[in-house]
């Protein structure tokens, strides 16, 4: 998992971290989408988010929620 600026990569004897590890998993992440349309919508997706501090896009969320049955006494 990487934050903004809290990340580490280790790639052998090659080691990084804060921004550099964190763009790094950026770069990781967006080269491993199918298709240059999705990579360049994630990119921008991604580039808003950070400037605009966006923290909702990061919830994952239900549309129905589920609860437990109830327990029989």
């Amino acid at each position: 998992m990487a934050t903004r600026s809290r990340a580490v990569a280790d790639f052998g004897k090659l080691r990084f971290g804060g921004r550099i590890a964190w763009l790094l998993w950026l770069f990781v992440h967006i080269m491993y989408l199918v298709g240059f349309r999705n990579r360049v919508i994630v990119f921008i997706e991604w580039a808003y988010n950070y400037f605009t501090y966006q923290r909702g896009v990061r919830l994952i969320t239900s549309a129905e929620r589920k609860h437990p049955p109830a327990l029989a006494s």
